[in-house]
Parts: structure tokens; sequence; C-alpha cells
């Protein structure tokens, strides 16, 4: 899906959820709710309008309709606006998975009609609807609802069963790369077994059939009935997907307080397909190299029985070199067969479940004690005994504020888990050989910069496959092997995790980026730029060199997301191009958006905090090196550059201890290419600061991206770098 149209489909989705929050509070006599919801109406019909949605804006339509009669006071019935937003709903997962609808559009304008045509306290008749197998009106209003006590069984059921189906794939990742590993075809037959017991209470009836089918399809190859191949790959992977979205529509029914709507799931197909595979798929093959090959279609049993004549006239050949050299298979595929004969083994660990929410109470206690403790040993410092056992109980709070923030770290092994799924995909639909290695998956980051990595990751593996890594045969005529290779590495430096995406296609076309950015006026045709600021170009808002746009990524809505998605985590995107070898994207992010590494200053009687990897560096100006440019501003030299100079007074009413900025600091700061100097008094020290969420009314005040409390107990602004720049320019 083109990221502009994921990004309006998200939009859509909020602004839905959004007007289900306004259903939920109205009342007949609200007239200014009623009001709100007729513009969220018009924004969710102009994005559906914008994605093509005609069915879905014909909803919106009659809703709106409905709404402003009640507005008017000709109808005061509130019962069709859950119905209706039902419908909105459905209509809109339709649209979102390329579906038929599961509903006429005669049931939607019936039960707005019906509804119009009841008078107050005789809404409960209603008229029949269109049957048919469709859902219809009547069917809607008088369907079953769900007991609190169900809800919660239900709500538990689809969070475990979501991280069930997430276990998994990763795992049928590994199966597919060793058919003979019982362990991986136990992880994943254990949650289909689990998935089918608890939705046959639930009475789930499809979840509970196509669950069964797949777990019986797994126990034969369990049983070393088959060996799971390609093919059994995609049918299992088929399964997956519709398990979701039956989950989907589970939790969609626990929102709404109901038992789903599946009815316009198919199951059939997959189930049918699962019931005949088996007979299809080669059995018992040996464990050896050229068995494995032969199971995976890649050779013929007559070649490799040449190969095995021609290793014994030389025993010290192995098999595999054998068929490289006779030119017979890939040695991508040779590898593939080897790591087959490796039997994976995990470490159990003992895990208990716990809330994200007391997880996050955790770590706010923890700050707070740090807090707390940085305060008390201030106070005492007078006191030699007492502040060597407030150093003690320092090293404790410090050792409890590690064990705090390590339980909101996750390994982001399950995230690049996914994107080997992706990966095959993607190399399928564009008929090209692309493998994904990766490397330090184990390494440990917060849960929410994993959640928010996903998207930006997917979008740069998408560009990849679909524009840096070449077919097969024009990677042969450049000398290089026919499988593309993207790489996947993780690692901590210096207080950061460094995420690294790099592949061997043909890099980043410098001389067509840069006419590209010439003809958008992005950069003057006589200006003189280095490599790596053509590189950074492809991250400007709008920019593409796609001569057409493709299924699998546009990059009219590219890389520019991408960026502001990462530096929203504080993160930094760098751009490493080897024209004809590949390029590199270097993410670096934070290990936890709960903690800042910052540099406070003071300016005036007030403390800021800077973030630390903003921080260029810190100097006092020389009076010669400070000058004034009319209609500009003021600007210092740094480092044989003019920067401009920015002082808090440009944005509060807080002004420096001086006049003259040679009479103070400067500290450079950099932000998305822009470097400016930031005027303080004083330097007071660079430690960790436990970030403090302002409230709603604060959240959306530029230049400002939180508090802390500091060791004296008063409380610091965190500064938005890039947000005082956008300030200093307005």
């Amino acid at each position: 899906m083109d990221w502009g149209i994921y990004m309006t489909i998200k939009e859509l989705k909020n602004q839905i959820e959004d007007l289900a929050g306004q259903v939920t509070i109205i009342n007949s006599d609200d007239i200014n709710g009623m009001g709100h919801m007729l513009n969220l109406l018009d924004d969710m019909n102009t994005l559906a309008s914008s994605l093509g949605a005609t069915q879905l804006c014909e909803i919106i339509e009659a809703y709106k309709a409905y709404v402003g009669q009640l507005v008017l006071g000709e109808c005061q019935d509130l019962h069709p606006l859950e119905e209706g937003l039902r419908f909105i709903r459905d209509e809109q997962n339709h649209f979102e998975n390329n579906e038929s609808p599961g509903f006429e559009m005669s049931a939607v304008h019936q039960l707005f009609a019906n509804a119009a045509d009841t008078k107050e306290g005789d809404s409960s008749q209603e008229n029949e609807g269109e049957n048919s197998g469709k859902i219809s009106a009547e069917s809607i209003v008088d369907e079953p609802k769900i007991s609190e006590d169900d809800l919660e069984i239900l709500t538990d059921f689809v969070s475990e069963s979501t991280e069930n189906i997430e276990s998994i794939e990763v795992h049928l990742v590994e199966l597919e790369s060793d058919p003979t590993n019982k362990e991986a075809i136990n992880d994943i037959f254990r949650p289909f077994h689990t998935i089918k017991g608890v939705s046959a209470f639930l009475d789930l009836k499809k979840m509970n059939k196509l669950a069964h089918v797949t777990e019986t399809f797994l126990d034969r190859a369990r049983n070393a009935e088959y060996l799971i191949n390609d093919v059994a790959t995609d049918a299992i992977l088929t399964s997956v997907d519709i398990m979701k979205l039956l989950l989907q529509r589970t939790s969609e029914g626990v929102y709404e307080k109901r038992m789903p709507h599946d009815d316009d799931i198919d199951i059939d197909t997959i189930i049918f397909q699962l019931t005949e595979l088996p007979e299809q798929i080669i059995k018992g093959e040996s464990d050896k190299v050229g068995g494995i090959l032969i199971r995976k279609n890649k050779v013929d049993r007559n070649i490799v029985e040449t190969a095995l004549a021609k290793q014994k006239i030389s025993p010290e050949r192995q098999l595999g070199k054998i068929l490289i050299d006779d030119e017979k298979v890939d040695e991508a595929d040779v590898d593939s067969a080897l790591m087959s004969q490796k039997a994976l083994r995990k470490n159990v660990v003992t895990q208990v479940k716990v809330s994200t929410d007391k997880l996050d109470d955790l770590v706010d206690l923890a700050g707070e004690l740090v807090i707390a403790q940085s305060m008390l040993r201030q106070k005492a410092s007078a006191d030699p005994a007492l502040h060597n056992s407030l150093s003690q109980l320092g090293q404790i709070v410090t050792s409890m504020q590690t064990v705090a923030m390590s339980m909101r770290m996750v390994q982001i092994k399950s995230t690049f888990m996914k994107m080997i799924r992706l990966v095959r995909d993607l190399s399928r639909k564009s008929d090209k050989k692309v493998k994904l290695e990766m490397l330090g998956e184990e390494t440990e980051i917060d849960r929410n910069v994993v959640e928010a990595l996903y998207e930006p990751m997917v979008h740069m593996i998408r560009n990849s496959v679909d524009h840096a890594i070449e077919l097969s045969e024009d990677r042969a005529l450049a000398g290089k092997p026919p499988h593309g290779k993207i790489m996947l590495r993780a690692f901590h430096k210096g207080g950061n995790i460094v995420i690294e995406i790099e592949d061997d296609g043909k890099g980043l076309d410098r001389k067509k980026i840069l006419e590209k950015a010439i003809s958008l006026d992005l950069v003057k045709a006589d200006e003189s730029l280095s490599d790596q600021q053509v590189d950074q170009l492809i991250m400007a808002a709008g920019f593409s060199t796609a001569t057409k746009i493709t299924d699998i990524s546009g990059r009219g809505v590219g890389m520019d997301v991408v960026k502001k998605a990462i530096e929203k985590l504080r993160g930094q995107l760098t751009i490493v191009s080897r024209p004809g070898q590949g390029a590199k994207f270097i993410i670096a992010l934070p290990l936890t958006l709960a903690i800042i590494d910052g540099m406070l200053v003071r300016i005036g009687k007030e403390k800021y905090i800077l973030p630390t990897l903003a921080v260029q560096r810190s100097f006092r100006p020389e009076k010669i090196n400070c000058n004034t440019v009319q209609g500009r501003g003021e600007f210092v030299k740094d480092k044989n550059s003019l920067i401009p100079l920015v002082r808090m007074t440009q944005f509060a009413n807080i002004e420096n201890d001086f006049t003259n900025p040679w009479e103070g600091l400067v500290v450079v700061l950099e932000s998305r290419d822009e470097k400016r100097g930031f005027l303080v008094d004083e330097l007071l020290g660079r430690d960790e600061y436990v970030i403090k969420n302002l409230g709603y009314s604060l959240e959306h005040v530029k230049g400002v991206s939180g508090g802390a409390i500091l060791g004296d107990g008063t409380v610091g602004l965190i500064l938005d770098v890039h947000g005082l720049f956008a300030l200093s320019v307005a």
C-alpha cells in the first residue's frame, strides 16, 4: 500500500474513532455536539472521497443527513447513530482489505428512514430488512448483546491471540529455513491449539474451524508425515492473515458489545487447501544437503545422484560445492540447505504478564524516587555520616531505576522478524531474488520506540526492494550475485540504539536527485553540494525520482515522513550511499522515551534542558565574531561559518543576564540539517532526566517537549530544538 494512502486511511480511522466517542456522549438536545459530529462527517467524507471509497461516502452522507434531522428536531431517536457507525466501520474495513461490502446500501437507508418515521418513544418498531445472507437493519438492532463477564473474557482472548499470531509468523520463518526443526513446528502448533480451544468456548465458530484445520495440518507435519515446503508455508501464512481479520472483527464486536460479524469472511478456500495439500507434499526426504535441495525443488534427483558419484571419486569435495561448480544451484540455495541441517533450540524463560500501565507507573515512581533522593542529598550535604548513608541509598535507587527501565525494554527481534516476511512477500511481488540478514536482533529497546519504529522500517525496506535491488540479470551484468541482500543491524552506541538498514543495490543516483531538486527549486543550479548533502535531499517533502509509482512503494510521500517519524522519537536519520554498491540508512534513537540525556543550562533565573543529541559544542564567542545582518538578525562565527544566533527572549519574556553575546555562552544546536547558536548564561552540567508530560493544555506549545523535576525540586522545561528553530524564523 502506498505510504500516502496508508496515512489517509490511518487519519480516517482516527476520525471514525472521534465520531464514536462523540456518539457515546451525545443527547438529543446537544446541538453543539451534533455540530461537531457534522464537521467530523464532512472531514471523513473528504478523506473517503480522496481514496475513491464511493460506498463509504454514500454511508457518511446518509449518516450526515440523519444528524441534520436531529439538529432540526425532525426526529429524536439516537439509536441509529450507533448502528450507522457500525456500517461506517464495516465499510472502511472492507475497503481497506479490498473486499466486497458485507451488506447492501438499502439496509443503511432503511435504518435511517425507519428511525425518522418513528415517533419518540416508539423507536422499538422496526420494518423487516432485506435478508438473503446480507446484514439487515433488523438483524443489527435485534442481535444479542454480550454480557460484561463475556466482554472481559473476549478482550483477554483478542489480546493473547494477537500475541500468539505474531509468534506464529516469527517461528514460521524459522521453519521455512529448517523444515526438520520439530521445535519450530511445536512453537506454531501450540498457539493454534490454544486459539482453537478458547474460540470453541466463546462460540467463535469460524475462528474455531480454521484453527482446528490448521492445527491438524501442522500435527501431521509434527508427526513426520511430510516436511513443510514453500507451498505449505504460503498456506499457513494465508490462514494467519484470515485469523487476523477474524480477530479484528472480534475486537470490533467487543468495542460495540456484540458478537462479531464475520459472514463475509471466506475460510472455505483455505480450509480446502490445507486439507488437500499434505498429499501433494514430498515425503520423508533425507536430511542431507542433496535431499533438502530436492525437497525444495532446487534440483532434480538425477543431478544430485550425478554429483554424489563425483563426490565418491573426490571425497574431499563437498556435495554443495560440486553442485555450485557445475552451475546446477546457486550458492544461496546451498547456504539455505546447510541452515536447514541445524536444529534451532531455544532457552525457555519463565515470564509473567504485567499490564503496560503498571510498568509505566513503576517507571514513574522510580523516577520520583531518584528525584527525592537527589533533593535529600543536597539538603544533607553538611552531615558526613548521613551523606555516606545517602550514597548507599543512591546506589540502591539507581539499581532499582535500572531494573524498572529494563522492564519496559523488549528485544527488537520481534520487529526484525516481521521484516523477514515482508521481504519474502516483496521479493515475490517484484520478481526479484532478495534475502534478509540480521545482526544484533537481541538488542533491547523501549517497547514504545519499537512500536513507533515499525512503520518507518517497513517503508525503507519497501524502497530497498523496489528501487535499490536490481533484477537478477542486471545484477549479473554488474558482477553481483543473483540474490540481492538487505542487512538489518542493531547495536548500542553512546547511550543510544543504532539501527542500520543496508542493501547491496545500485545506491542513490546523485545526478538524478540533483536534477530533480533543481526542478523543484530545492537548490540552485549553481549551488555546490557535498555528496552527503545531495543524499539528504531525498528526505525533502514530496521528493521523488521514481518514473512510475508501483504497488510496492511510491516515493512521493516517502522519506520525509520517515524522517519526521524518527525525529518524533528524538532520533536522527543518516544516509550513506555508494553508487553501484548500495546504500545504508542509519537510525540513531534514545534507548527509552521515559528518560532524556540532557544539558542543563541557565538563562536569567530559569533553568532549561537541551537534548544532548542536538548539542554540537559550546563556546564563548569573541566580539569580532559576533555580527548583525540587517533584516536577518544576529549571527555568530562557528568554525569558519556564520550561524544564526537565537535568544530565549525571542520566544518568551526571559532575558539573559547580559546584552552582548560575547559576554555569555553560545551552545551550537543542530536539528534536521539546520544549525543555530543558542545564547545561555551558564552551563550547569549534563545528566539524565525523567520526562514529565506537561498536560493537555501545554501539549501543543511549540519549542517545549516536556518537563523534568530537577535536583533542587524546581521544574525545568525540556526544549524542543526544531520547534525553537521554527519559531526563530516565524
